[in-house]
């Protein structure tokens, strides 16, 4: 185990030991591919060629019976004739010469038949279509054996000047009585002729493996190639003069009909292609195969080279980034710290913001509360007056007007004291109109202060959205304040809230008729310590914490130009979902 495990270290540091190896990997995996893959590729050349001799089978048993079906039915139609039978009882009569020749000579023509012959019922001819070709003076024993016993005659038949043909024979017969027999000769030369298209040898044998016909490429094959083959594909070399035997493929099929075998010969270069090719193949992908391994293993040991240099360089960059990491483990943490710092400061500053609206406003809610004061001390005198009198019902009334009063000032103060609380950091829904409610409280002396007729339009519907009342509450007041602020002593005086809502967003709306805001100054007014006011009135804060706020609620805050003349500020929340989870 200890010397397998050197060995591969070994193997995996040297460069030489490698490429052999990679040699003799892939010449064992070439070996292995060809070894298991020539069969597979031969015998499915094999069986493609069989596949086209089977074809070739197919077509020329067709052809050799279409062939011969066509004389089958003549030698019965003819034998049938009654001119026929009328010629073989006036055979010896001059004009019954004259008409059979007529009639045989009209049925070779049409046929195409090689000769038609008339013999007795001892098979002698006395008449037929021509004397030169298949032409003998008695008609073959077989043949005429089986036409007088009723039977169709067939056979094959070799002349003298070795010409063959394919005989029928049938017997000729007038009420009942037997007059002879009527043969029809098939030039099988004929077949020959259909085959001469055929690329490669095809021929007929008889059962002792004689040659019958066949195309003219087996007329140029060695005698001893001419045989009856096996049914089986088989594989022989043929000659062809002195050159190199060329491997040929041989099937024959028996067709009983006429005792014959059709042979079929193919070359056997396409299985042979097949070999070379798959071959060719295999030792070209075994060669790109190793040549693309060599490279990656050539590359691998470059690269292992610069591992080995770079290594050592990572070391002392690992060490660097682990004193690094710690040094923005330190930086992180403090940035942590000031972040919780400047949210805490943020907070404040909301807080100072809001205590510092409230000390703007503290005129008017003086005012507010001593005008209410000194009323009361009015309707008081005259209560006391009046139950001197005994006039109570006066009396009833100035006390009813002093419960108004401080009903009045118990929630002036409620309000404010609610605005001057610290906000909270959770979400929760918020109503809108209850909020602009509060909001129009809290400012109201203010607007009073300086005279600025404060209107409104709250919502029909119960509009909710997601934030922080306070908040929120925060947000209005300073745009209300700014906007009193601007629309005093401006020719109409007038500042609006309105609120406008659909189904996904509510839009508050806070208009003055003051001189508005330019292009120019629309780009920072939202920045800190920006403002349109003197250094006395304010440090430009308001409209900064508005924005965050706003933001923090997923909202969005824009300035415009009001239909009043001045300008109108839009504050976009998300409108509240039933679905929202209320905390």
């Amino acid at each position: 185990m200890q010397f397998f495990r050197r060995a591969l270290v070994s193997l995996s540091h040297s460069f030489r030991a490698q490429v052999f190896a990679l040699i003799t990997s892939a010449a064992i995996v070439v070996a292995t591919i060809l070894a298991i893959g020539l069969p597979l590729i031969e015998d499915r050349a094999l069986k493609e060629v069989e596949h086209e001799i089977n074809q070739v089978f197919a077509l020329q048993k067709e052809a050799i019976n279409g062939l011969f079906d066509k004389y089958r039915l003549l030698t019965g139609i003819v034998a049938r004739e009654p001119d026929v039978a009328f010629l073989f009882t006036a055979q010896n009569v001059g004009i019954g010469q004259i008409r059979t020749q007529q009639l045989l000579n009209k049925l070779a023509g049409l046929s195409g038949a090689a000769n038609i012959q008339l013999a007795d019922p001892d098979g002698k001819v006395f008449a037929q279509f021509q004397s030169e070709q298949f032409a003998p003076p008695t008609i073959a024993e077989e043949l005429q054996q089986a036409a007088m016993e009723g039977r169709l005659g067939r056979t094959t038949l070799r002349s003298s000047d070795d010409q063959i043909a394919y005989a029928f024979s049938s017997r000729v017969q007038r009420l009942g009585e037997t007059l002879g027999t009527v043969t029809v000769y098939v030039d099988l030369q004929t077949l020959g002729t259909a085959w001469a298209l055929i690329n490669e040898p095809v021929f007929v044998t008889k059962t002792d493996g004689s040659l019958v016909v066949g195309n003219q490429l087996a007329g140029v094959l060695q005698p001893d190639m001419i045989q009856t083959y096996p049914e089986e594909l088989t594989q022989f070399p043929l000659y062809r003069g002195s050159g190199r035997p060329i491997p040929y493929l041989a099937r024959s099929v028996y067709l009983p009909l006429y005792d014959w075998h059709l042979n079929v010969l193919e070359r056997f270069d396409p299985v042979a292609n097949a070999r070379n090719q798959f071959q060719v193949i295999v030792i070209l992908a075994g060669v790109v195969l190793g040549g693309v391994l060599f490279l990656l293993i050539q590359r691998w040991h470059i690269i292992r080279l610069r591992y080995e240099q770079e290594r050592e360089v990572a070391r002392e960059l690992e060490r660097r980034v682990v004193a690094r990491t710690q040094e923005l483990k330190r930086e992180y943490d403090e940035r942590i710290q000031a972040e919780e710092a400047l949210r805490q400061a943020q907070l404040d500053l909301t807080q100072s913001a809001k205590l510092a609206s409230i000390g703007q406003m503290s005129a008017a809610l003086s005012h507010e509360y001593n005008q209410p004061i000194a009323a009361i001390r009015a309707y008081a005198d005259n209560a006391r007056a009046f139950l001197a009198r005994d006039r109570s019902e006066k009396a009833d009334e100035n006390l009813e007007r002093i419960t108004k009063m401080t009903d009045r000032m118990a929630q002036l103060s409620k309000t404010l004291k609610s605005f001057a609380r610290k906000p909270g950091t959770k979400l929760r829904d918020v109503e809108i109109g209850p909020l602009m409610q509060e909001a129009i409280t809290l400012v109201d002396p203010h607007a009073k202060a300086k005279k600025v007729e404060l209107d409104f339009t709250l919502p029909l519907e119960n509009i909710k959205v997601e934030g922080g009342s306070l908040r929120l509450s925060q947000v209005l007041v300073n745009l209300l304040s700014n906007a009193i602020d601007a629309a005093a002593n401006t020719e109409k005086n007038m500042v609006f809230l309105g609120v406008d809502y659909s189904e996904k967003e509510v839009v508050l709306r806070v208009e003055d008729s003051g001189a508005g805001v330019s292009e120019e100054d629309r780009r920072s007014i939202f920045d800190p310590f920006v403002s349109q006011k003197d250094v006395s009135e304010g440090l430009g804060l308001g409209l900064s914490i508005a924005y965050n706020i706003v933001h923090d609620f997923g909202g969005d805050i824009d300035v415009g130009a009001s239909t009043l003349g001045g300008a109108a500020f839009y504050v976009n929340l998300p409108r509240h979902k039933a679905e929202t989870t209320k905390e």
